[in-house]
């Protein structure tokens, strides 16, 4: 079993966060935010759950998320 990390990078001249999360297997809660949301699966795969549609996300996969 792979051990789960949360890892968070913050680019002050891009004003941008980055998140390294590996080993994530619990459901996240249903939540928006209020800024865009890109996602990129580097390897394994997720269910999504978004506006009522169901989605297979597998490695490789790149995810946008509008606010």
């Amino acid at each position: 079993m792979q051990k789960e990390q949360r890892n968070i990078y913050y680019d002050s001249e891009l004003q941008i966060e980055a998140y390294l999360l590996t080993g994530i297997v619990q459901k996240f809660p249903n939540h928006f935010h209020e800024y865009y949301v890109v996602g990129y699966i580097e390897a394994g795969a997720r269910h999504l759950w978004c506006k009522d549609s169901e989605y297979d996300l597998a490695a490789g996969d790149l995810i946008l998320f509008n606010p």
